[in-house]
């Protein structure tokens, strides 16, 4: 896997500024918040404090205390816990997953995203912070944005559920096709 853009920190924070309330709103519909939730202003708040944590901090390691960080701006305010700490092994793992030289930036993000599903580190809001952890990943690297498009929601569902039971690529390989974007680039 190859990274779909290759760009500046910059430039990346400037592509997702000018997208924030796309972005936003597929992550507010793949979390399931419908226009009549109650929860919807206080998540869609969250979302915007997240993307604003992401964009504004590049001087934050892409660690575990980032992750808990957007866990915790993540699901403030929504009635859920806040895991306070990981395990040493959980610590461990994401670490190594972090730092994989052989292999893109891109697929870093991803394969980060789907160990914090695939490990259910959270009690609630792993997809969301596991897509925003990614995120934080793919912007310090000006690699583009993972988003799942409104379209594309059940599917993403549909293929972690399968993913979840078969660990093969194919999850892997659709959110590289699917679900990174990026500005497009001209090159002179």
């Amino acid at each position: 896997m190859k990274n779909k853009y290759v760009i500046t920190r910059r430039e990346n924070v400037r592509y997702v500024k000018e997208r924030l309330d796309t972005l936003i709103s597929n992550a507010l519909h793949l979390s399931r918040y419908s226009e009549d939730d109650p929860l919807r202003s206080i998540a869609e708040n969250n979302f915007h404090a997240a993307f604003d944590y992401i964009m504004n901090s590049p001087e934050i390691d892409n660690d575990y205390h980032c992750l808990l960080e957007l866990h915790t701006i993540l699901m403030d305010g929504l009635n859920e816990e806040i895991v306070a700490t990981l395990t040493d092994e959980q610590i461990a793992e994401l670490e190594a997953m972090l730092n994989q030289p052989a292999k893109a930036n891109v697929e870093i993000a991803i394969d980060v995203m789907l160990y914090i599903l695939d490990r259910r580190l959270f009690r609630d809001g792993d997809v969301r912070v596991a897509i925003m952890f990614a995120n934080k990943f793919m912007i310090d690297h000006g690699c583009g944005i993972i988003t799942v498009f409104r379209g594309k929601a059940d599917t993403f569902r549909e293929l972690y559920k399968a993913y979840r039971a078969e660990k093969t690529d194919d999850f892997k390989n659709w959110i590289y096709k699917y679900c990174i974007r990026g500005p497009k680039v001209e090159y002179q």
